[in-house]
């Protein structure tokens, strides 16, 4: 998950879709975020986080990834899923790398994307070693195993998916974490059980 891997492989994804044909183009991102100068950064695997300037080079600006983003969306649906919120990161001078998910979610969503991120506001994204993965990661992974296919049709709408995970994520958390939701269409996205 290396900034070019990340970029080819939404180009990848971009090119498989067929317009008209309903595809759903889901990116999860889970890792870092940060916010310098005033620009909103996703941080890939082998980001130089140390500073600003390796910031800069190596993270993924979020406009940038609006851009992508717009590209699928003119092909399809997109769901983006961000593990990515206010998490305690630091770069090794001691500034925070944390990124509001507001931001995150009002720069992301648009007409055909719709978007999902790990808590609101500035809440820290929780983790625990028995999930092996983070509260939203565990709640998303429930939900598209059967748990929220609430009306046993074997599928999970957009509308139950969300409903699960607004739910599931603050008790996994005893209410610390809500995840943030900017839902932009309803229909069927996943089989359930997968």
């Amino acid at each position: 998950a290396t900034e070019t891997g990340i970029l080819r492989a939404l180009k990848s994804m971009k090119a498989q879709m067929q317009p008209g044909s309903g595809d759903l183009a889901v990116i999860h991102f889970s890792g870092h975020g940060a916010l310098v100068d005033g620009q909103l950064f996703l941080l890939p695997h082998d980001i130089d986080a140390s500073d600003s300037i390796g910031i800069k080079a190596g993270g993924i600006e979020v406009g940038d990834l609006k851009g992508e983003l717009i590209g699928l969306a003119e092909r399809g649906r997109v769901l983006v899923l961000l593990d990515a919120c206010h998490s305690g990161a630091t770069t090794n001078d001691g500034t925070e790398l944390a990124v509001d998910a507001r931001l995150l979610r009002s720069e992301l969503a648009m007409g055909n994307v719709t978007v999902l991120t790990s808590s609101s506001g500035t809440e820290t994204s929780r983790e625990d070693q028995k999930w092996a993965n983070g509260a939203f990661t565990e709640a998303l992974l429930e939900a598209l195993g059967r748990a929220a296919d609430r009306n046993r049709n074997s599928l999970v709408s957009m509308d139950e998916l969300t409903g699960y995970i607004s739910t599931r994520v603050p008790q996994l958390t005893k209410g610390k974490q809500t995840p943030g939701i900017e839902m932009r269409f309803s229909e069927t996205v996943f089989a359930a059980g997968l």
